[in-house]
């Protein structure tokens, strides 16, 4: 997954960089509530509400597999628990 290899990525650039930097992993805080969950988190393919700074129709919109409003809630959950190890 994703968040597996950003994990990866994080613990290689500690390794290299002597460094103590944390990966704050979503997986837990979107289990069962990522696209078609309940509730449903983020967004599937958006093809309404379009804002303006997306691509002329009939391309689907940026907001398509990003966090809805929920979503975002579930990512500083994710901080949270990060900043508190």
């Amino acid at each position: 997954t994703v968040a597996k290899e950003m994990k990866g990525a994080v613990d290689d650039a500690n390794t290299q960089n002597q460094v103590n930097g944390v990966f704050a992993d979503p997986r837990n805080a979107f289990a069962g509530q990522a696209i078609c969950g309940d509730p449903e988190t983020i967004h599937g393919i958006v093809l309404t509400g379009r804002s303006k700074a997306d691509n002329a129709a009939p391309k689907p919109s940026m907001k398509s597999f990003h966090p809805k409003v929920s979503g975002t809630l579930n990512y500083a959950k994710a901080f949270v628990a990060a900043l508190a190890q």
